[in-house]
């Protein structure tokens, strides 16, 4: 019922497995040296006195502020940011 595989069998499954590691270390190393230029980058950038680049991910949090309904143009303001441009605008006052 089971017989051992061969030679030929297990030939293509140590290269299929030699592959798969070897692929996983360049994706380790690219992504090592990926991590170390941002890095660069940023020492640079700090030395200058710039501020630091940040990813998408590491954005900064913004405060959520309450908004409310303008009963003249319909738009939503946020509280206590003043006037919108219009005349008759009511926050503005």
């Amino acid at each position: 019922m089971f017989s051992l595989p061969g030679l030929p069998k297990i030939l293509v499954l140590i290269t299929i497995i030699v592959v798969i590691w070897q692929a996983f270390k360049i994706i380790g190393r690219v992504q090592k040296a990926r991590i170390a230029e941002a890095q660069a980058r940023a020492r640079e950038a700090k030395a200058r006195g710039q501020r630091q680049a940040r990813a998408p991910g590491n954005a900064r949090r913004t405060a959520v502020s309450e908004t409310r309904e303008c009963p003249v143009c319909g738009a939503y303001v946020a509280q206590g940011t003043g006037a919108c441009g219009r005349p008759n605008c009511p926050f503005g006052r």
